[in-house]
């Protein structure tokens, strides 16, 4: 709605106009097209999910298999010959053949050796849960 003056005869007149859109050539292509084209992301973004979780899960086997190896070199001969040396230190000791530096010196690294150990094994099950976190089933939340 609005008006509009006419120069040749000098009038103002008021004028309304009516649009009424007619889908007669409207297919719904466009609706079509944009449904399919979200498939299509849909489709991609999912194959680059899975991709990432494959991914996740190698990195975490690997880390796993690491840890799993850190631990028992940590655990195995190494904690051993520190707690052998740590028993002989102590008998030398109590027998007077070590001073006390040398006992001291043998705790120590008894001491670093089975923290070592337990930090190696902290890192193999933290390896270990996060490997389960990764491929563990879903529960069932429907109760099947």
């Amino acid at each position: 709605a609005g008006a509009r003056y006419i120069r040749e005869t000098g009038d103002t007149a008021a004028l309304f106009s009516l649009s009424i859109p007619l889908p007669l050539f409207n297919n719904g292509r466009a609706a079509l097209a944009q449904a399919s084209s979200e498939r299509v992301r849909a489709d991609a973004q999912r194959r680059v999910t899975a991709l990432e979780v494959d991914q996740a899960i190698a990195r975490a086997q690997a880390d796993a298999a690491n840890a799993a190896t850190t631990a028992a070199t940590a655990s195995g001969p190494a904690l051993r010959a520190s707690e052998e040396a740590a028993r002989i230190a102590r008998i030398g000791y109590r027998e007077g053949k070590f001073g006390q530096l040398e006992l001291l010196d043998a705790e120590r690294t008894l001491s670093e050796t089975r923290r070592a150990a337990i930090d190696a094994l902290l890192n193999y099950h933290s390896a270990l849960a996060q490997l389960e976190r990764l491929t563990v089933r879903a529960p069932d939340l429907q109760g099947n």
